[in-house]
């Protein structure tokens, strides 16, 4: 969790979207009835150094969905909630993200009695808004590892539903 806040992380990576990101909401929440489609990324890859963070691997029963992949996004988003603008220019909004310490020995980079590990965040939160196809509102969790180069990789996938 130190890195997350290290870096201005302080909501989860990976929980998807910036308030100081946030350049346009998405539509109003849903009604009875309305979109329920979900969606899995299973990759998650940036660093701290970049900035910057990508999701992809992204698929699900969201119509039209999110093109399989995000557009590069601060990781300011994950940290804090906002938008994420998806690869076919849909969008999902997340609120603030709720971070968990998890355990790094499943890291890449973990050796047992080293003098630095890698972290390991579990995040989750809510989807206030959404265009993709998604219910509304929503909830997104998952998992990240970061390594003491400040490389983020996805320890588990993201799950929006």
């Amino acid at each position: 969790m130190r890195r997350f806040s290290k870096v201005g992380m302080s909501a989860a990576a990976v929980a998807l979207a910036a308030s100081g990101i946030v350049t346009a909401l998405a539509g109003p929440a849903s009604a009875k009835g309305g979109p329920h489609g979900k969606v899995t990324c299973t990759s998650m890859n940036g660093s701290t150094g970049s900035g910057t963070i990508t999701l992809s691997g992204c698929s699900g029963t969201a119509t039209p969905g999110t093109g399989g992949s995000s557009q590069p996004l601060s990781i300011a988003v994950l940290a804090a909630g906002g938008t994420v603008t998806w690869i076919n220019n849909q969008t999902t909004t997340f609120g603030a993200p709720n971070l968990v310490g998890g355990n790094p020995k499943h890291c890449p980079g973990y050796a047992k009695g080293a003098s630095s590990e890698p972290s390991d965040e579990k995040f989750s939160g809510q989807v206030t808004a959404d265009t993709t196809g998604m219910k509304v509102p929503g909830k997104y969790k998952g998992e990240v590892c970061i390594d003491q180069s400040g490389n983020i990789t996805a320890r588990k996938p993201l799950k929006i539903s």
